[in-house]
């Protein structure tokens, strides 16, 4: 799990309804009153929750609390802001679980409010480190409270119609920075990041999966092995939930690779087998329980049944653990242990103390309810075993001494799931401690494991059956145990969260509707941003057209998440940006529904100026077709694929020979393959920037790799018209696949109308096997008095530079 930015926020227009309501639930201070007053002061009624007089751990009983957020939440609610300050391990396990409280009374009426159109938000607000407690730099009991993002999630995950945001702004950022960020966040048009910190120098950041090297699935396919561990004879781990389940499993698979020892905790008790089950199958224990129930005597009765088979299930299994362990070659131990209580933990474990180096923390239990229903001894027996569980065993060892500290979180966690508010914040408050204690002990192994779904564990075969209809692929026990043995090796000694298994939430809600509404963006910071330097026509830095278009792209998918862009229509250039000194901040994207076709939604949007004048400048519009799946890619024609593209770059000379006015960034035309009236054929390759933190691109468009095709249908006007042209717009952009990251593609400009002044063209892009990734239909071109001084302008500089 990585830390990427986030491109700055587009502002909605009014983005909540008028004479709008917040509930803010805080613990005082200076910055909660700061909050008020900011949201009082643009025309908020605030209704306020005051939980400094919270208790200093939380025990699930909730009565009181709830009476009083239910009195808060009645009527109309717009917004709802919980505030999190948690300083000690027990101020930040409490202030979450009163956060899921919040949230389960806030539900309904946030609910209610989204129904009529209008905006409803729930958001929550840390102040870690601007990193969303994953930079770990504050102690492990503060960093606890980044768990609240599980909940913020999971809401998400509840209630769609909802904006949800967990907000985390850097210790250092002032007051009315502070205030200026949140009151920023919650009108952004974008749903699609449920986190975001803020850093101290204002800049957006947030979490994703990035490249995990050589996953286990992969060393299986080229037949590796797995990597040297780092853990020896003299190693002694803790595991919890050890001896059962899919802990079990990592343990067993691991002890193949090393001759540590084990001590597995789990809270049930070792006996020798009554007689009525020795030699009984697993499937015959039901009925030899009732016979043997029968024989005393007795009736039996469903429960007692069941629970007689589950315990002596139970002990087979953590007998055929410890067998399994030993058998490998490792040493196993088992203490009957409920890791919950304090007392019983360190008496188990105190002889043991010095002998132990690391601590597997697999322990875990649900208790599934959507946050409507979700009770105060749910929340608490779940954090119990998740978080207290972990303390009671790290307060009895030595924690400077531990070499290893392996943690079982969940994608529940990291990506929500509906009816897991308390499990999902359970997990990411690990995650959290896990980048705050390797901060802390950098020389230590410290891990917290995303795990996906399991085939098997927690999962029922009812719930397979819904993972599997909803498209999301189960984690193959080999697998993940192989995935959980490859975290000891010593290329992932540095791996401090991990998602293993598919980056896709278990649960999800429908597609929102698409709704009109107007974003506001400062365009007035990508000034100075290297690939707009390289589109200097004359003297000042003009707006790519295909920045245009990936503007209005990015604004509607980052509203619509779930769907993406497959197709633009009659994109038209009105009058394109120039970064000079008449440049004005006033610049938004308007969003129009325009209806449906073939199960597709399609907007119609456009980038405007407000100049003071009684129209705003109108610059950029175009019909977008969105799609919740991608289109199959046709076949390219006019081109063929086993066509040479190697040989001499010779591509490059139409920048230098002022042909195009482009500066480096933007050279992606390497190889002319051929040059005629009515076809040009060019090899194109170029790094793709992430020009504004990647705030004019789309899922499928790059707005520097599809400046190439512009760039093709241009040189082509050069040719049939002797002088520069400049696109005014293309008829339809269909979009296969994203156009690759400096890898070789190829680019057929054909089609060829000419008129006076201007050209018509075709333009497609096509990878190697001969599919089309994009195709531009009717491109159209204009040469204009003067262009092609203003391009050889351009070219001299970039060339002096």
């Amino acid at each position: 799990m990585e830390l990427v930015p986030v491109p700055g926020r587009d502002l909605l227009a009014d983005a909540y309804a008028a004479e709008p309501v917040a509930v803010v639930a805080d613990r005082g201070g200076d910055y909660a009153d700061a909050v008020v007053s900011g949201l009082q002061a643009r025309g908020w009624t605030v209704r306020r929750v005051d939980l400094s007089d919270s208790p200093s751990a939380f025990d699930g009983a909730t009565a009181e609390l709830e009476s009083v957020l239910a009195q808060h939440f009645q009527g109309r609610v717009d917004l709802c802001v919980s505030l999190l300050d948690g300083d000690a391990w027990d101020a930040g396990v409490r202030q979450i679980a009163e956060t899921i409280l919040v949230a389960k009374h806030a539900h309904a009426a946030l609910a209610e409010t989204a129904g009529t159109g209008a905006r409803a938000g729930f958001v929550t607000v840390t102040r870690l480190d601007g990193g969303l407690g994953h930079r770990g730099t504050r102690p492990v009991p503060e960093a606890l409270a980044g768990g609240v993002g599980g909940v913020v999630k999971t809401f998400a995950c509840e209630a769609p119609g909802v904006f949800c945001r967990a907000i985390d702004v850097d210790p250092g950022v002032g007051r009315d920075d502070f205030v200026a960020a949140l009151l920023g966040e919650i009108a952004d048009a974008a749903t699609d990041t449920t986190e975001v910190g803020v850093d101290i120098d204002g800049a957006r950041w947030t979490v994703v999966p990035g490249a995990y090297r050589l996953a286990a699935a992969q060393r299986d396919e080229i037949g590796g092995d797995v990597p040297e561990i780092s853990l020896g004879t003299d190693d002694t781990l803790v595991v919890t939930g050890g001896a059962r389940g899919v802990t079990a499993l990592c343990v067993r698979a691991l002890a193949q690779h090393t001759a540590a020892s084990f001590v597995l905790l789990g809270r049930t008790e070792l006996a020798d087998e009554p007689p009525w089950a020795q030699g009984v199958a697993d499937t015959d224990l039901k009925a030899a329980a009732i016979e043997d129930i029968k024989a005393r005597g007795e009736r039996p009765t469903p429960r007692e049944v069941g629970r007689r088979c589950r315990d002596q299930i139970a002990q087979r299994e953590i007998r055929a653990t410890l067998e399994a362990v030993r058998v490998a070659g490792a040493e196993a131990s088992y203490l009957a242990v409920d890791v919950t209580d304090s007392d019983a933990v360190s008496a188990a474990l105190s002889p043991l103390r010095d002998r132990i180096t690391g601590v597997v923390h697999g322990a875990g239990v649900l208790a599934d309810a959507h946050l409507i229903d979700k009770t105060g001894d749910e929340i608490h027996r779940v954090f119990q075993t998740k978080l207290t569980g972990l303390r009671t065993v790290l307060d009895v060892l030595d924690a400077d001494s531990l070499r290893h500290l392996v943690l079982f979180t969940s994608v529940a966690g990291l990506l929500g799931n509906a009816g897991q508010a308390d499990y999902a914040a359970a997990n990411e408050a690990l995650c959290r401690l896990a980048a705050s204690w390797k901060r802390q002990r950098p020389e230590c192994h410290v891990t917290a494991i995303d795990w996906g779904a399991w085939d098997g564990g927690m999962v029922t075969p009812e719930l397979r059956d819904l993972f599997h209809a909803r498209g999301v692929r189960l984690l193959e026990p080999e697998t993940g145990a192989q995935a959980f043995v490859e975290q000891f090796g010593r290329e992932h000694a540095d791996d401090v969260c991990v998602l293993v298994g598919e980056d896709k939430p278990l649960s999800a809600g429908d597609p929102g509707e698409v709704a009109p509404f107007t974003a506001h963006r400062d365009i007035a910071t990508l000034a100075g941003d290297p690939v707009l330097e390289a589109h200097v026509v004359g003297e000042h830095a003009v707006l790519p057209a295909t920045f245009g278009l990936g503007w209005m792209i990015h604004v509607v998918e980052r509203a619509h998440p779930e769907l993406r862009v497959v197709e633009a229509r009659d994109f038209q250039v009105y009058k394109g940006i120039l970064f000079d000194e008449s440049l004005t901040g006033g610049q938004h994207v308007v969003v129009e529904p325009v209806g449906r076709e073939g199960g597709n939604e399609l907007v119609r949007v456009s980038v405007r100026t407000d100049a003071g004048a009684a129209l705003p400048v109108l610059h950029y519009a175009a019909t977008l077709v969105l799609s919740t799946s991608l289109v199959d890619a046709p076949l390219v024609t006019g081109w063929a694929p086993d066509a040479p593209l190697d040989g001499p770059e010779n591509g490059l000379d139409i920048y230098r020979d002022a042909i195009l006015f482009h500066g480096p960034a933007l050279q992606g035309l390497r190889r002319v393959l051929h040059h005629s009236d009515d076809r040009l054929v060019l090899q194109c390759r170029l790094p793709d920037t992430a020009a504004g933190s990647g705030a004019y691109r789309g899922e499928l468009h790059s707005p520097v790799l599809a400046d190439l095709l512009l760039q093709g249908a241009s040189v082509q006007g050069n040719r049939l018209l002797g002088q520069a042209s400049l696109p005014l717009g293309f008829g339809r952009a269909e979009y296969f696949e994203a156009l690759p990251d400096n890898e070789p593609f190829v680019l057929i400009v054909d089609d060829v109308r000419q008129a006076a002044a201007s050209i018509t063209v075709t333009a497609t892009a096509g990878d190697r096997n001969g599919r089309v990734l994009q195709r531009w239909h009717d491109v159209e071109m204009v040469a204009t008095p003067g262009m092609s001084e203003k391009f050889r302008e351009g070219t001299r500089r970039w060339l002096a530079e």
